[in-house]
């Protein structure tokens, strides 16, 4: 076997994320395909009124030869066609054909084509109906030889050598927070979390609309949000105290945003104003503790002895923790819920980017070998004497 064709029949590793789809090749050290977690529908204009005459001629290349365009391909048509989310309507049969579309750009030669071992990202809360869905696509649409579902937080405590600790995995649809103690996780010590980074996203545009009044109308939709939030955000120690200064002209946190219209609009308090729901969840109708509070309830879930084990790994994870300051603040919020002796264990990890952390992780396990269990065989595959070894196992099981 040539080290090409060895170097393609590596395991295939997938993070399929609300917002973005990460996918590449156990052992090396980035994934290869990161992209939108998003698609359109060729006739699914956002005009409502009838079509510009012409417009479907010059889509994409002059031809209209897709039904469906995915990822950044999709993004570059956000002013003409509407933007889905597949992830978030639990749309299989599209996810397929994004799968497949960034599958093709790996470039494999044709005789390794899907023979790739499969091994998911997934966090603790994925349902059996979700893994059945997967299998089904993995194994009898593309017909796979394997698969495995681990666990984001174990990949993510393997990046960083740690055994015990807590993981907040910020993404766009959920926090997760999950607590590890030397290895081994505590059902009960879990939380998702209610607020993450579309809830951010929407509280920002509120804040920036509700600011500008009724006295000027401004270009504005949660797409241009959502870039104002990952390039501008901040997190800090005490908002009352900036509101006050800005008042009395401060201006550093002043920045000019110009928008997609022509226009422009200044933006300040609404910079770290937006983080401020993590906080105190009631500011965008959340009936809910605080994400410090939360934190400190699913570490206090273990033993009281085993809390300085835990405390100085606290680690933030995914696209949302990237707000600069969040980890400072974090550390002097969660302090308040533990006694002196212990404020000095408290530590949150903010890792260089830790919005891949997790896919790394699981390509850092299969390179040390550490990933020999729990993968789940395509039946179709299996020898005779590979079934009755399953089937002795499980029964051996029950």
């Amino acid at each position: 076997m040539s080290s090409t064709e060895k170097n393609q029949l590596r395991p295939l590793i997938i993070n399929i994320g609300s917002k973005i789809f990460r996918m590449g090749w156990a052992g090396d050290d980035f994934p290869d395909i990161i992209a939108p977690s998003v698609y359109v529908n060729s006739i699914d204009y956002l005009f409502t009124s009838e079509v510009i005459d012409g417009l479907e001629d010059i889509y994409i290349t002059g031809k209209k030869t897709e039904s469906h365009l995915f990822g950044h391909q999709a993004l570059k048509y956000s002013n003409i066609l509407k933007i889905h989310e597949f992830r978030k309507e639990s749309n299989y049969n599209i996810f397929m054909k994004f799968f497949y579309h960034h599958y093709k750009q790996l470039e494999i030669a044709e005789e390794n084509h899907f023979k790739q071992p499969i091994l998911i990202i997934s966090p603790f809360f994925i349902s059996e109906l979700e893994k059945t869905k997967l299998q089904d696509i993995f194994f009898n649409v593309f017909d796979f030889p394997s698969l495995l579902f681990l666990s984001e937080s174990q990949g993510i405590l393997a990046t960083l050598r740690k055994t015990s600790g807590v993981v907040i995995s910020m993404g766009e649809i959920n926090t997760i927070i999950t607590t590890f103690l030397h290895g081994f996780s505590n059902e009960m010590a879990r939380d998702i979390y209610p607020i993450s980074g579309k809830d951010l996203t929407n509280y920002l545009l509120n804040l920036i609309l509700s600011k500008k009044g009724s006295g000027k109308t401004v270009y504005l939709d949660k797409m241009i949000a959502n870039e104002i939030k990952e390039k501008l955000s901040l997190c800090i120690i005490d908002p009352d105290e900036e509101i006050r200064r800005i008042k009395d002209g401060l201006t550093k946190y002043n920045r000019n945003i110009d928008l997609p219209d022509g226009t422009s609009i200044e933006v300040n308090t609404e910079r770290f104003m937006l983080t401020e729901p993590l906080f105190n969840p009631s500011l965008i109708h959340i009936d809910y503790i605080g994400l410090p509070e939360a934190v400190s309830k699913v570490i206090k879930f273990w033993d009281r002895e085993n809390w300085e084990d835990i405390l100085p790994n606290i680690i933030l994870a995914g696209g949302g923790s990237l707000i600069p300051g969040l980890d400072i603040r974090l550390k002097t919020e969660i302090s308040k819920h533990f006694s002196e002796r212990l404020k000095d264990k408290i530590n949150v990890l903010g890792v260089s980017g830790r919005e891949n952390v997790g896919w790394i992780g699981a390509s850092v396990l299969w390179a040390q070998d550490k990933l020999k269990k729990g993968w789940i065989h395509n039946p179709k595959q299996l020898s005779s004497e590979q079934e009755q070894e399953i089937e002795d196992i499980n029964q051996n099981k029950e």
